[in-house]
Order: C-alpha cells, then structure tokens, then sequence
C-alpha cells in the first residue's frame, strides 16, 4: 500500500476508472494512455506483485471503418 500511495501515474496516462473485487482476488483499471510504452512505465511500478492482462481498445466508431476495410480485403482475396 505504501508505494501505491506514493506512486504518480506517468504523463499520459490518464485512469478512467479503477475497481477492485470485493472477495480481495484482484481488480482492474480503465485508463487512456498515449503510448504502449506510457502503459508500459505505468504498470512497471508494480510488475513484480501484479499479473496484468493489458487489452487494447478503440473507440466503436474507429473501428466500423477499420472492420469495414479488413472485410473487404478478406472478400477481395477469398
């Protein structure tokens, strides 16, 4: 507890949110980042107590026009 107490998340990354399950087994965090390397120096604060599970996401309308474009792709070489 003491080095979460003292610990500064880095410049850009911004928590969204950050919860923890009421049986005490983990938790988990929402949070923007700029860079996966900015994730990378966030989480590395703690690396050695916490197994992290990192999922990259994007916006629902960033990824119709992405989704849009792979499918087509797909269907120009099947």
């Amino acid at each position: 507890m003491k080095r979460f107490e003292a610990w500064t998340p880095p410049s850009g990354f911004d928590f969204q949110g950050h919860w923890v399950r009421v049986d005490g087994s983990g938790g988990m965090f929402v949070a923007e980042a700029d860079s996966a390397a900015t994730v990378f120096e966030a989480v590395s604060a703690f690396a050695d107590l916490i197994d992290f599970e990192i999922v990259p996401m994007v916006e629902i309308m960033e990824s119709v026009p992405i989704s849009t474009k792979v499918l087509a792709w797909i269907d120009s070489v099947s």
